[in-house]
């Protein structure tokens, strides 16, 4: 996205970012196989161990510069693990990176399983899912 806005006025980017937040929500992901009840025990475990709901909110469905992860593709949140637990892929700090350093490849899977299909409510256009202080 650097890229991309590399060229762009504050304006323009805030238009942008205005009629990328009215876009409607995207339709629920279609599993090719039902949930697995041992990886959605084991990934909500872990979840909870990891502390998963203290960035990406209770429900998983991020905020602000937080991103969604209940409901995305099994496979894209799978392999955003293991760059994270890689350190080939990088957030805006490292804490994905350290909080997944000592996961192994099943706790990834059963993560990404629990994930992706756990159902976070729809919000509305600028709603974080963060409590008011």
């Amino acid at each position: 996205m650097s890229a991309v806005g590399k060229g762009m006025s504050d304006d323009d980017l805030r238009g942008f970012s205005e009629a990328i937040a009215r876009l409607p929500a995207a339709p629920a992901v279609q599993h090719d196989k039902p949930a697995d009840a041992a990886m959605q025990g084991r990934g909500a475990r872990l979840a909870a161990k990891l502390h998963c709901g203290g960035c990406h909110g209770r429900d998983f469905g991020g905020g602000d510069q937080v991103p969604r992860l209940a409901g995305q593709r099994e496979e894209y949140l799978l392999s955003a693990l293991e760059g994270f637990r890689s350190a080939r892929r990088l957030g805006y700090t490292q804490a994905m990176n350290e909080a997944l350093a000592g996961v192994d490849g099943q706790g990834l899977k059963d993560l990404a399983h629990y994930l992706a299909r756990f159902e976070a409510p729809v919000r509305p256009a600028g709603a974080t899912g963060k409590k008011a202080r």
